[in-house]
């Protein structure tokens, strides 16, 4: 059963990270099944996440590229992800395993809300890890 919670970054937040964005006031009460969670973590792949990345994208992907670069955008956001040097590289081409780790261990970081000073996340760390092997796997 999933619940409304506090990302790291202070969002509300349910499911598997689907941020909840005004007009979603039911989703702060709500307990959803795992399989909600799921159907809603699709739904914001389908029609979010995975069609943002397809149109920044100027080149031919991998799926496994596709998918480590959707992963990203789902967690940083399609703002972040337009301004990104991921984004920047995937369009080139770059293929070079340490700047791409480089680049996608550049976002580890979140904001404290108490102290509103940007902290290492352990969690993010091993992500954005995750991400750059697949991207180049």
């Amino acid at each position: 059963m999933a619940r409304r919670y506090l990302c790291p970054a202070g969002k509300p937040t349910i499911g598997y990270g689907h941020v909840i964005l005004p007009g979603e006031e039911r989703y702060h009460t709500a307990v959803l099944t795992e399989a909600q969670a799921s159907a809603l973590l699709q739904q914001d792949i389908d029609k979010k996440y995975g069609a943002h990345v397809a149109s920044r994208v100027h080149r031919d992907l991998t799926q496994n590229q596709f998918d480590a670069l959707v992963s990203f955008c789902f967690n940083i956001g399609t703002g972040s992800f337009d301004k990104s040097s991921v984004l920047a590289l995937a369009n080139a081409g770059a293929t070079d395993p340490r700047v791409l780790a480089n680049a996608f261990g550049l976002w580890n970081k979140v904001t404290n809300p108490k102290t509103k000073v940007k902290e290492i996340s352990k969690g993010l760390t091993i992500r954005r890890a995750r991400e750059a092997a697949l991207y180049l796997s």
